[in-house]
């Protein structure tokens, strides 16, 4: 069902405004907001980690960027950078299976929800993307800040 987009981003802001909760998180909320309300197979939220400050387990886990990774349906693909003050904290990965997936309004969506997921993964109290940018030496997130 394709929706217009003032509809998916208001429904958007509400999910990332919500209370936490652990089922769905608002990551996985947008995701699916994304996939109901266009043509899209798929959608990722990668976080742009600091190399130097990458703990030594996740260094060989993979080295490939998101823009080298699809699935085996998908037809077209775009990428859109999350930044916040003009840093890369992320990318929106989203696929498509149909060949003509994205257009100018897709565009224009998909830049307004990269900005607001780059907002909320960066706000007051979320230590998520804090940690993946600090040195490994520094104590860990506690769990429950992790959510």
């Amino acid at each position: 069902m394709y929706r217009p987009t003032n509809n998916i981003l208001a429904d958007i802001q509400r999910a990332l405004a919500a209370k936490p909760s652990n089922h769905p998180s608002p990551l996985e909320s947008v995701a699916g907001l994304l996939c109901e309300g266009r043509h899209y197979s798929w959608v990722g939220i990668y976080l742009t980690l600091d190399r130097k400050s990458v703990p030594a387990l996740l260094q060989g886990a993979s080295e490939l960027h998101p823009h080298q990774i699809a699935n085996p349906s998908t037809r077209k693909k775009i990428i859109v950078a999350m930044k916040i003050a003009g840093r890369e904290v992320g990318t929106l990965n989203v696929e498509s299976s149909h060949e003509d997936s994205f257009g100018s309004e897709d565009r224009v969506l998909l830049e307004r929800v990269s900005g607001l997921l780059a907002r909320f993964l960066t706000g007051a109290g979320k230590y998520l993307v804090r940690k993946a940018v600090k040195p490994a030496t520094e104590s860990p997130v506690p769990k429950a800040a992790a959510a």
